[in-house]
């Protein structure tokens, strides 16, 4: 199963293209056109959120602060709102990133994996304690001195 992507946006419009786009890379959608709706949809369990700010009930802002006070899955916030005192609101409250409308696809695209990717290093994390050359990777339970693994018998 892919990677579950949570697309919340009162622009129907803006939610179909997204939709598409990632189902097309793969990516399992769900979708949401308020912030109410988004917080009943976390139940998918997404594995990155992209959220409006500016939406009906319950703004985007709202939202992402009451997702974090749960989990910390990637927000990307995707919205109109341009001045650096918004963007500083967004960080604040929780976002990972910060997109404004209009954004290039590809480019959002990218960000999305890299966050993944970021994600994934984070819960992977590796103990690892350097002496030297040698490098003890407790996770692994691997030593390796300069770029050699040593047998451990």
């Amino acid at each position: 199963m892919g990677v579950k992507i949570l697309i919340v946006d009162d622009e129907k419009g803006i939610v179909a293209i997204l939709k598409s786009y990632f189902e097309m890379q793969g990516y399992q959608t769900y979708t949401a056109f308020s912030g109410k709706e988004a917080l009943e949809k976390i139940t998918c369990h997404p594995d990155i959120i992209l959220l409006d700010i500016n939406m009906p009930e319950m703004d985007g802002l709202t939202v992402c602060q009451r997702i974090r006070e749960h989990i910390s899955r990637p927000i990307l916030f995707l919205t109109a709102r341009i001045e650096t005192s918004d963007k500083i609101k967004g960080f604040d409250v929780g976002a990972d990133d910060y997109i404004v409308k209009p954004f290039d696809i590809e480019e959002l695209g990218a960000r999305v994996q890299a966050h993944l990717r970021r994600e994934n290093r984070k819960q992977g994390q590796t103990i690892l304690r350097f002496f030297g050359d040698m490098a003890i990777n407790y996770s692994k339970r691997e030593i390796t001195i300069g770029q050699a693994p040593v047998a451990l018998l």
